[in-house]
């Protein structure tokens, strides 16, 4: 009985193909990773700071769990241009802060029209019912889309807004560990 033989040219073109697409398809593994991108920490503290020197009680998070990174600050006066460039109708406060889970929590406050800031942070939101934490009613927003959840509250001519793109129960809890640093 004779033995058949694989066909010569059919084992070349086999290994051929490995040879060529093993590296390719390494090449594409290895590209496709995507590495977190590093946080750019922000100390909070001068932002604090001239707050509390012009008198205006900022809304600053305290023992907030280990993980929780500030990434943005920043203290815009009565009269003073902003971040786009606008003079500030009211002094304006901002705070950012990233979670272990990377979820970005902001804290912003004015003592200007409260309607224009909470349109503004909530995404052209809509009032969604109150939520009470401690001695605090504050009104839930959520944007049409659904995406950004918000909780405002008013209180003494100031607004001062909690917003995520996550539920209200990961907001309240983060909006709980506020407390109103240089309050007269």
């Amino acid at each position: 009985m004779a033995r058949t033989r694989p066909n010569p040219p059919v084992i070349h073109m086999i290994v051929a193909i490995v040879v060529v697409l093993a590296p390719a398809l390494l090449a594409v593994a290895w590209f496709q990773r995507v590495p977190d991108a590093p946080v750019a920490k922000v100390d909070p503290t001068p932002v604090i700071a001239a707050a509390q020197a012009a008198q205006f009680p900022i809304a600053v998070p305290s023992k907030l769990p280990e993980g929780w990174v500030c990434t943005r600050a920043r203290w815009t006066p009565l009269g003073k241009p902003g971040v786009s460039g606008a003079y500030a109708a009211g002094n304006t406060a901002g705070l950012g802060y990233l979670s272990p889970d990377r979820v970005y929590v902001a804290v912003d406050q004015s003592d200007a029209a409260p309607e224009v800031l909470i349109s503004d942070v909530t995404r052209r939101g809509r009032p969604d019912g109150t939520s009470s934490l401690g001695e605090r009613t504050w009104t839930r927003y959520v944007s049409d889309d659904g995406r950004t959840r918000a909780l405002a509250l008013i209180s003494d001519g100031r607004v001062t807004i909690v917003s995520a793109d996550t539920g209200y129960p990961a907001i309240e809890a983060f909006a709980t560990t506020l407390t109103w640093s240089g309050q007269a």
